[in-house]
């Protein structure tokens, strides 16, 4: 899988188009998720809120069980991160601990199949 420029480039958080790009890019990422564990439309949602505590804009992808969320910091830092976490029902929000995924596994396609085989069976897939 390609990596988004979004992802990895240094962004300011007060340039609109900017904020709607690494949006835009991070739901398409969480479907494609969602699309490579065979989830159906009415098994998972995506959700966007802001942690005002930590200035962090959160991207989630919630099942029943599994909570993927893609983190992007407001400040100068630039970046993303992404983990996942079990959870009981989509409203959970709080769940098992955090498990962080590199994204620099996500480009490599061995790594990708395997990080997509332990969501499948952390939301309760097995085929």
């Amino acid at each position: 899988m390609k990596l988004p420029k979004s992802f990895t480039h240094r962004h300011t958080p007060i340039n609109p188009a900017v904020c709607e790009v690494i949006r835009q890019d991070a739901c398409r990422l969480l479907r494609r998720f969602a699309g490579d564990m065979a989830l159906r439309p009415r098994d998972f949602t995506i959700r966007e809120h802001r942690q005002r505590r930590r200035d962090v804009t959160v991207f989630a992808l919630h099942t029943e069980s599994l909570l993927i969320e893609i983190r992007h910091p407001t400040d100068t830092g630039g970046g993303v991160c992404m983990s996942y976490r079990t959870c009981r029902g989509r409203d959970d929000l709080t769940g098992g601990r955090d498990n962080a995924v590199c994204l620099a596994s996500l480009a490599s396609g061995p790594d990708y199949a395997d990080l997509v085989s332990t969501l499948r069976v952390v939301a309760g897939r097995r085929g």
